[in-house]
């Protein structure tokens, strides 16, 4: 509907070069989009040897964001690798699955909406993995519950991180010049991570900068719950932390009584 988001004004916080689809989808259904990066993606070197012994000695290949699956993929090209047909490849959520699609690989992710690494460990070909190579291509840091589960079952794990999150240098002027300028009343936070650094940036601001009845949106009951216990706002919990997600979840906040969101 074009008029469904009338009344937003939303901070979009994904890393530079992938929140425009979001910004453009807010401002199609007649919401308001700032962009304010508050995650950068920055590679780490990856050793050519080590990156081939891996591809080698796994049977499965687990990607947990869109980013890991460009980071890994970079790295193959730049070590003059191929990749092995016979590796299976796994994906946390939907966009990482395409993104592996895209790039010609077959891949599976979990079925169901959280697409999250609770819901990835129950796919089939997880669930008995004694003795199989697993190899989980990831940034640097992170949750381990992937990791930590599949060596429970009997996995051998390894973990290859291919980039650093950090927060974007300029990101706190950039933040305070938006809220000079418009007053926002949705933040979105993509990642745990990210709203970290949101709340952090937030809490340096100059009293009454930051709109009083500002919600946050953010992906999953596991974000929201910390969320709560950080502010006293209100937090709005999308399905996941897809365009498609977070659009539900501001639809539900601009049908508030009032404009107000409530904790959801």
């Amino acid at each position: 509907m074009p008029d469904e988001l009338r009344g937003i004004v939303a901070l979009v916080t994904r890393p530079a070069g992938q929140g425009a689809a979001l910004a453009a989808a807010i401002r199609a259904a007649g919401g308001e989009a700032l962009e304010c990066p508050l995650l950068e993606i920055r590679p780490l070197a990856v050793e050519h040897a080590a990156l081939s012994l891996l591809l080698q000695h796994s049977t499965i290949a687990v990607f947990v964001s869109t980013n890991a699956v460009s980071s890994a993929l970079a790295a193959v090209r730049d070590a003059g690798l191929v990749w092995p047909p016979a590796l299976r490849c796994l994906a946390v959520g939907d966009a990482t699955r395409e993104a592996l699609r895209r790039a010609g690989l077959d891949a599976e992710s979990g079925e169901g909406g959280a697409m999250n690494s609770e819901e990835l460990l129950c796919h089939p070909a997880l669930v008995s993995v004694q003795g199989q190579g697993v190899v989980i291509f990831k940034g640097e840091g992170g949750r381990q519950l992937i990791a930590e589960e599949l060596r429970a079952r009997g996995a051998r794990v390894q973990e290859c991180a291919l980039y650093r999150r950090v927060l974007p240098h300029g990101a706190a002027d950039l933040l305070g010049s938006l809220l000079g300028e418009r007053q926002v009343n949705a933040f979105l936070a993509s990642s745990g991570e990210t709203f970290v650094n949101l709340l952090g940036l937030l809490d340096r601001m100059p009293a009454g900068k930051v709109p009083a009845e500002a919600c946050f949106v953010v992906p999953g009951e596991r974000v929201a719950a910390e969320a709560r216990q950080r502010v006293t706002a209100p937090v709005v919990t999308a399905r996941n932390a897809s365009d498609v997600a977070m659009l539900e979840a501001l639809a539900v906040v601009a049908r508030a009584p009032g404009g107000k969101a409530e904790h959801s």
